[in-house]
């Protein structure tokens, strides 16, 4: 009976090891500005950063950042002010404003709590060594203030000796540090958003180009993500003339260079050279310098703005200003190459433009979905998709058949699309509506900050296989659309 008891208790122990080292069955998993630390706590394996956007995990062992614990119901990521853990991992817990809590590995949610139990642990805050080396071209000013190659001090928040040779440091603004106790020698440990505001994303198929609108952010740009080990490089903004702090409102990019489209025109970020370049704004050859949407088809860029389209062509390194037709000074809101056309979505509906000859076209579907603003077109297959101020439309390229889903959304900025062969997913005033288009009539469940997301605000959206990346103005969520278990 013992020995029964003993490999139960050994199996018990492996699960739930297991499932709190990923936790990949979480439906919602949110990246955000993970750079503002308030307590960090160890175990033998794992160090734990309680930030202001919600808790981030680190591997020691294997020397990597692992899913942030956000998204999970009954706490506030936001409102999390310290963090514990025993020494083996089995035990974490977190305090906000409303009291204690104690997370469930098995469900992955938190429970509150009446007092904090004793832990195993023999970690210990420390205060900040006088002496310590920073990174090249940082400073450190004794005492627990690192500053940054302009001259920004960002203070230490906790310092903690994990009782095997190495501190782990929580800062104010610039993330997680650590440095070992024999040579102090610091290290920084980049995990997250440069800023929480997600407006543009870009996928290369293997990282994440992220970013957005600045919204008073102090380190601002845009925010790189290898999407399969989770870990971040920066493009940081407001450190040259050449890419000045701003708002960016759209990505793309081609294997050679990323376009940024900001408020002030389009900018050129060179991959091999790691330079930038700005194309062209309205001092330039623009009538209007805030490029709201991107598309790279060939060797052209083509840029939407407030007043038109706008092409750059990259073999010649020269820019043009399209008038095709009625479309005069329209407002782009984005755009998408199908075979020889590009179809555009603007303020006064859909247009497919012919590029070889400029020949512009309306597009009157029969329902008058789009008979008002477009504001986004995606294509999957032989479909085309669009979403407007009345709802969506789907149609078949081949057949010329359409089939409208109609929606009361009172939002009028944006209204993001992504779509594959199962489900279309669309911004809508509560957050994110999912819809099963192929049912009759159209099946549609909505998901909220109640289900996970940072906020209700949802700015863009990318497809990619079983999950749907969600960008929001508190962060960047991957959101596990197809999971098998969730009952909508």
């Amino acid at each position: 009976m013992y020995r029964h008891h003993r490999i139960l208790s050994l199996v018990l122990l492996f699960f739930s090891l297991s499932a709190y080292a990923e936790n990949a069955d979480r439906d919602m998993v949110t990246w955000a500005n993970f750079n503002y630390i308030r307590s960090v706590a160890s175990s033998i394996d794992h160090v734990y950063f309680a930030t202001s956007q919600g808790i981030t995990r680190y591997n020691k062992v294997e020397d990597r950042w692992e899913l942030p614990l956000t998204g999970t119901e009954n706490i506030d990521d936001r409102d999390i002010q310290r963090v514990w853990i025993d020494g083996f991992d089995q035990k974490l817990y977190a305090s906000t404003s409303l009291g204690l809590f104690e997370y469930n590995l098995l469900f992955t949610r938190w429970y509150s709590i009446g007092e904090l139990p004793d832990l195993n642990n023999l970690s210990r805050h420390v205060t900040a060594p006088e002496i310590m080396f920073p990174p090249p071209a940082f400073n450190y000013n004794g005492g627990g203030i690192l500053i940054d190659p302009t001259g920004r001090t960002y203070d230490f928040t906790d310092v903690l000796d994990d009782n095997s040779g190495m501190l782990w440091i929580g800062t104010w603004g610039y993330g997680a540090l650590t440095a070992p106790t024999a040579s102090n020698l610091l290290d920084l440990l980049p995990f997250g958003l440069i800023q929480n505001p997600v407006n543009a994303l870009y996928y290369d198929g293997e990282r994440l180009w992220i970013s957005g609108h600045t919204l008073g952010s102090v380190r601002t740009g845009i925010s790189v993500m290898d999407v399969d080990r989770f870990e971040f490089s920066y493009l940081e903004s407001g450190l040259t003339p050449d890419f000045p702090t701003l708002d960016v409102n759209c990505l793309a990019g081609d294997k050679y260079s990323v376009y940024i489209g900001t408020e002030l025109g389009l900018y050129e970020f060179d991959r091999d050279h790691e330079s930038y370049h700005r194309i062209f704004g309205n001092s330039i050859q623009l009538e209007e310098d805030n490029v709201l949407s991107l598309l790279v088809s060939g060797d052209s860029v083509f840029a939407g703005t407030e007043q038109g389209l706008n092409m750059f062509n990259i073999a010649k390194d020269s820019t043009y200003l399209v008038y095709p037709g009625e479309l005069g000074a329209s407002i782009i809101y984005d755009m998408e190459a199908v075979d020889s056309d590009i179809w555009l979505a603007t303020n006064g509906g859909a247009y497919r433009m012919e590029r070889s000859t400029g020949k512009l076209q309306i597009f009157q579907d029969p329902d008058l979905v789009l008979l008002g603003r477009v504001y986004d077109i995606q294509q999957n297959g032989n479909d085309l998709w669009f979403s407007s101020d009345d709802g969506l439309l789907r149609l078949d390229m081949t057949t010329g058949d359409t089939q409208p889903i109609r929606s009361v959304v009172q939002r009028t900025d944006s209204r993001a699309l992504a779509v594959n062969d199962d489900v279309v997913a669309i911004a809508s005033d509560r957050g994110l509506t999912l819809i099963d288009y192929h049912r009759d009539p159209v099946r549609r469940r909505d998901f909220t900050t109640d289900d996970g997301l940072p906020s209700n605000n949802v700015n863009t959206l990318i497809m990619d296989g079983d999950y749907l990346w969600v960008g929001t103005d508190y962060g960047l969520t991957r959101f596990w659309w197809a999971n098998p278990s969730r009952v909508d």
